[in-house]
């Protein structure tokens, strides 16, 4: 579902999850530390290639990926941009409306557009290890990095019910399909709204099944799994620092010389 399947289907699937890891990590704190809006442009583009030239993970489907959080990014944003004036104010676009000019000033814009860049080239960076990098690799990954066992088996508990819980939605949507739930608009809310009440309850129904079938076959409260054979990460330690540099000199140049 979602990511893993493309993440088992890498060519960087038997690479070293550490290497990804750290270098995911390294490349989002520079972008989110550095201002302006190229270097987040930047590395957009850089951990977009990555993907798709050394990864393997086809362009439609890594900006398929993208255009999820897009959206919810432009939303956001348009209480940043559309902002209240006092009149008077040079504005790009306005409206007066109860003694204020609501509209978009160039600062709003720019401030907006630097939110959009650092935030896409952020979500590309954890693309870069989702896309590659299964669940289960990041895990073992993140346990040899020494990360607190409790948060470890929070995160790979709450992954295994995301498909409980997805489970449990498309029995029931099957179901309402089947009696015609969704023949017309005034049905298909009322469907969507029935699913909506029901798929959390039968999903914590589930999952507690789950929990007792875990508990039964000796679970103590920790996951254990095999680690792989990975391949060397050199390559990929050798790329961190040329991604760096690149998103720091565009940050300098934007800022020194179209600041």
């Amino acid at each position: 579902m979602g990511t893993d399947r493309y993440a088992y289907a890498s060519r960087l699937r038997r690479m070293d999850p550490i290497a990804k890891i750290l270098f995911s990590a390294l490349v989002l704190g520079i972008c989110l530390c550095c201002p302006g809006i190229v270097p987040g442009l930047v590395t957009l583009l850089l951990m977009g290639l990555l993907c798709v030239r050394w990864g393997g993970v086809p362009g439609r489907v890594f900006f398929r990926f993208l255009g999820i959080p897009l959206a919810f990014l432009l939303l956001g944003c348009l209480t940043i941009v559309i902002e209240r004036h006092a009149p008077g104010t040079s504005v790009l676009l306005g409206i007066p409306v109860g003694g204020w000019v609501w509209g978009i000033s160039s600062s709003g814009l720019y401030r907006g557009a630097r939110i959009v860049s650092k935030s896409l080239g952020a979500i590309s960076a954890m693309y870069f290890l989702a896309l590659n990098t299964p669940m289960t690799d990041v895990t073992l990954g993140l346990r040899r990095l020494k990360v607190p066992t409790l948060m470890i088996e929070l995160m790979d508990l709450i992954y295994r019910f995301i498909f409980v819980l997805w489970e449990t939605a498309a029995d029931i949507r099957t179901a309402q399909d089947s009696r015609l739930g969704y023949s017309s608009f005034r049905r298909g809310i009322s469907s969507l709204g029935s699913l909506s009440s029901m798929v959390f309850l039968r999903a914590w129904n589930k999952a507690d099944a789950i929990y007792s079938a875990l508990e039964s076959r000796g679970y103590t409260g920790s996951l254990d799994t095999l680690a792989g054979n990975y391949q060397s990460g050199k390559l990929c330690y050798m790329l961190a620092p040329a991604v760096g540099c690149a998103q720091l000199l565009c940050c300098w140049l934007e800022v020194h010389c179209f600041g």
